[in-house]
């Protein structure tokens, strides 16, 4: 195949050609068709492709129907991707002009691409600026200390899921921090809206067929609750906020008092309601599942786990964590962003060619799917020493310097990094310095750990752990 390029004269607007370059083409992978994975909800995606990976290399492509995708797992042709040619690859208009996601978030600044999402990021980036998500520390420790609190309540050697209480600390602040509220049990019910939107999502993704949304099947009528609920709980608290003259300053009055600074411009009650949502699902969602790994991490290497509780006994020597503690404990941080490579929450993006290119070198037809397999960048040998091994060590203020940043994307990079990466950052190792202070967090022994993909990468019904108080497991 030959790629023409050309250049563009300032003068006339006219394109001339210069000269050809070859191009390659990406091996198409045999075997199991993409197709058929995608159809078995029980079938594990992401270890079918890192095999995959290990068999093709950094670039190959999977038959999906009569179509292809290109799977892309080195940093260089991803940033490639999401920086220099973003213009091209640009997020799949799926569903009502968005990605799959719009079926719950519709239109937001997670779903579309183009002047909208530009519109929109610039309207919503101020409000994740790093000192206002510092400003909102103590509601994130209050979540953490209701939540140590519960396990206080639980007969001696209790067992919990940390899948589910590691949902329900996340949701907790999400709340207090978007609407300044810890009513928990509506936390709950709205958590379960966003579940069942997401096992929707994750669904319909994989299906080969799929029928209409109006339809009145099972599934279809389940996910419609779901999105009703969510609907009424976000409605009614946009609508009681604007005739309130109460303003706590928290995210909500942040997202209506939003203004797009070329065209002064605010938003709608539909679109705060888009951007909300999209708020309290990926905002509680992915800490979540990175809180779980972490233990699960944490469980498996006792020797981390003892240099994290030292860290944290030292530091602050028996008192609760203050937000000027947390730059003083780069092990708590450090175990975070070593879990968000090893297993992050979100393992793949995928993008959408809008005309024909290259990546790297090989060719890339318009309508082409590609798919930029972040879990397997993160374990790639050439740019992580030991990669499927849990080191820490290797984020430690010392050693971040000898990163290859381009080959962590947890927030993913570019126009597109996550608006909320302060937020995740503090929470996070807020949280975790919390339950390893005062608690220890064993698995349970003989449990099975798999991957489960809904849109995030969990581990599959949970984790069943016993928590104890430390004094008494010490004791």
């Amino acid at each position: 195949m030959i790629e023409t390029l050309y250049i563009r004269l300032p003068e006339s607007k006219e394109m001339i050609e210069t000269k050809t370059t070859p191009t390659k083409t990406a091996p198409l992978v045999k075997g199991l068709p993409l197709s058929q994975v995608l159809f078995n909800p029980q079938r594990d995606i992401v270890g079918f492709l890192n095999q995959r990976w290990q068999e093709a290399g950094d670039v190959f492509s999977l038959s999906f129907g009569p179509r292809r995708m290109a799977v892309i797992n080195d940093p260089k042709l991803a940033q490639e991707a999401l920086i220099e040619k973003k213009h091209i690859f640009q997020r799949p208009k799926m569903v009502n002009g968005g990605s799959i996601l719009s079926y719950l978030l519709d239109e937001s600044v997670l779903t579309v691409d183009g002047e909208v999402w530009l519109t929109r990021r610039r309207m919503m980036q101020p409000i994740f600026h790093r000192q206002r998500i510092q400003g909102m520390f103590e509601q994130m420790a209050a979540g953490g200390r209701d939540m140590l609190a519960r396990w206080q309540a639980l007969p001696p050697g209790a067992r919990v899921n940390l899948g589910e209480e590691m949902k329900l600390v996340t949701l907790d602040i999400i709340n207090r921090t978007m609407f300044s509220s810890n009513v928990l049990p509506e936390v709950e019910r709205i958590g379960d809206s966003v579940e069942i939107g997401l096992h929707y999502i994750n669904n319909r993704t994989r299906s080969l067929v799929n029928l209409p949304e109006s339809w009145p099947t099972p599934a279809n009528r389940k996910f419609r609750a779901a999105r009703r609920v969510l609907d009424e709980y976000l409605y009614k608290l946009i609508a009681e906020r604007r005739r309130s003259d109460q303003h706590p300053g928290d995210l909500l009055d942040m997202l209506l008092a939003a203004r797009d600074e070329e065209s002064g411009a605010g938003m709608d009650d539909h679109q705060v309601r888009n951007e909300v949502a999209t708020i309290y699902g990926a905002g509680h969602e992915t800490t979540a599942v990175a809180l779980s790994w972490a233990w699960y991490a944490l469980n498996q290497h006792p020797d981390k786990l003892q240099r994290l509780q030292a860290e944290v006994d030292s530091v602050l020597q028996g008192r609760q964590p203050g937000l000027a503690d947390m730059p003083n404990l780069p092990y708590a941080l450090a175990v975070f962003e070593e879990t968000l490579r090893l297993f992050p929450p979100v393992p793949m993006t995928v993008r959408l060619a809008e005309q024909d290119t290259t990546l790297g070198g090989y060719a890339i037809p318009a309508g082409s799917m590609l798919n930029i397999n972040i879990y397997n960048i993160h374990r790639h040998p050439a740019y992580w020493p030991q990669a499927a091994q849990f080191q820490p060590e290797r984020f430690l203020p010392e050693n971040k310097a000898g990163l290859n940043r381009s080959a962590y994307l947890p927030f993913l990079s570019g126009p597109h990094l996550c608006i909320g990466n302060s937020f995740a950052l503090l929470e996070g190792p807020l949280l975790l310095t919390m339950m390893a202070q005062r608690w220890e967090v064993k698995l349970l022994p003989g449990q099975t750990v798999e991957r489960d993909l809904a849109v995030t990468m969990r581990p599959r019904g949970g984790l069943l752990a016993r928590v104890t108080p430390r004094g008494e497991a010490h004791s």
